[in-house]
């Protein structure tokens, strides 16, 4: 372990924790990314002090400044999470190229989970970018530890994953949204990735993208029952569906849950631990 390349995560994590926050702030509206910080409930720009992240939630006592309202608690968590996920990373890799894909991969998969999470949509505006960005990343990567035929593997991968979740997408549409086909385009290109950076043979490829379904899917029986108890605990829909009919009774079973949080999940497990899944 670098302990320098970790130590350096823990800062960096948390800048890129708050450009998380920003892109789950604006993307689903659609409003103009800048480097100018606003407060979502009064859109007033703050301040660089106030965007520190997490210190300036915990100095304001998670209140805006301009108009008083309070801000959720679940922006610093996004920025702790993120910057968990880069320390593990930077853990996993230390000072090499091959650290730079799953950066990316995990900065991203942190705003689109948020996003399904609140929204339940994956919006292009992001899936997309995120898988350009990716594909230049490793590029420069592949070269950088002159192994260009992950590139190859990571393609197989992408190409693998998306075609599985179009199949259950066509089988049962309503259990396996075309966003979550989408995002597997993604999310197969990292697999692919982990996989090109650790074996030759092609096979292991297939057998991550495999392992990182199992493990989604238990996630997500997982986080389907544990939220389906606290709806049921709190009598209400909890994480609601925003395009759900009002007046709906809160059931244990039956109501909807994005699966993006937990096919995200499932992959970043599997590629980090990529080497014990053979």
């Amino acid at each position: 372990m670098d302990l320098l390349v970790v130590l350096l995560a823990v800062p960096l994590g948390l800048v890129a924790g708050g450009f998380v926050t920003m892109l789950v702030d604006r993307i689903p509206d659609k409003t103009a990314l800048t480097l100018r910080s606003r407060c979502p409930r009064c859109e007033q720009p703050l301040g660089a002090a106030e965007t520190v992240p997490v210190v300036s939630w915990i100095v304001r006592r998670g209140r805006c400044r301009h108009c008083g309202d309070p801000i959720t608690p679940a922006y610093p968590v996004v920025e702790i999470v993120t910057m968990g996920l880069w320390v593990a990373v930077a853990a996993r890799f230390g000072w090499d190229w091959r650290l730079l894909p799953p950066l990316v991969m995990v900065t991203s998969l942190m705003a689109l989970s948020v996003i399904d999470l609140y929204v339940y949509r994956l919006p292009d505006l992001l899936v997309f970018p995120a898988l350009g960005v990716s594909v230049v990343v490793m590029v420069v990567a592949a070269f950088g530890i002159d192994r260009p035929a992950a590139l190859t593997r990571a393609a197989a991968g992408m190409v693998g994953y998306a075609g599985m979740l179009l199949v259950l997408h066509l089988v049962n549409p309503k259990a396996m949204g075309f966003g979550d086909v989408k995002l597997a385009l993604l999310l197969g290109l990292h697999l692919g990735w982990a996989a090109g950076s650790v074996w030759i043979e092609w096979i292991p490829v297939f057998r991550l993208v495999f392992y990182a379904l199992l493990v989604s899917s238990f996630l997500g029986v997982v986080g389907g029952l544990s939220l389906a108890l606290v709806r049921r605990r709190l009598d209400r829909d909890v994480l609601a569906d925003p395009e759900a009919e009002d007046g709906q009774p809160t059931r244990l079973l039956g109501q909807s849950l994005p699966f993006g949080p937990a096919l995200a999940a499932g992959t970043v497990i599997v590629a980090l631990l990529a080497g014990n899944f053979v």
